[in-house]
């Protein structure tokens, strides 16, 4: 089965990793922000796996001790193994925030849809010279179908309004 949630290392270039022309600064300060990620407590091992695509809360996470399932190394104090661990258990089970429930209807995995959407938000910032959020409220999805083996193909065009704005000059 294809994993639809992020790894780390898609989490870190979706999610934190800056937009492109971002202040050199801001960049390495995220790059130094990934390497002081691990150990995790639980509810920032919560919090991160959310932001992956797994619908996890502390309590979950608990449970997941409780059960053996995971087996932290030390109390509140998660690992990136241990991270993972719990990612793949939420996989497997399909525990999925409602993002990565989208994606799962839509034939794509959650990286392809957040990729695109980084994509788009960047080309569009560069043609305006202003700062388009890589939000979805901003953009409208284009799918095209799954085929044979052959995962969806997503992208994003501007919203009418969001474009009109910024050919005023306007910010957004």
């Amino acid at each position: 089965m294809t994993r639809i949630g992020l790894t780390l290392d898609e989490h870190f270039d979706l999610r934190m990793k800056p937009l492109a022309g971002a202040d050199p600064a801001f960049c390495e300060a995220a790059e130094q922000e990934r390497d002081r990620m691990f150990p995790m407590t639980t509810t920032a091992a919560s919090h991160h796996l959310r932001s992956r695509g797994y619908d996890c809360r502390p309590a979950l996470l608990e449970a997941l001790v409780e059960q053996g399932v995971v087996t932290p190394s030390r109390p509140d104090a998660w690992t990136q193994v241990e991270v993972d661990a719990a990612a793949g258990h939420f996989e497997e089970c399909q525990i999925f925030v409602p993002y990565v429930t989208l994606c799962l209807a839509l034939g794509c995995r959650y990286a392809d849809f957040l990729r695109a959407l980084r994509q788009a938000a960047e080309r569009e910032s560069d043609k305006y010279g202003k700062p388009v959020p890589d939000d979805d409220g901003y953009f409208v999805l284009h799918r095209v179908p799954p085929r044979a083996n052959t995962p969806a193909v997503i992208s994003f065009t501007l919203c009418d309004d969001i474009r009109e704005r910024l050919e005023r000059g306007e910010e957004v």
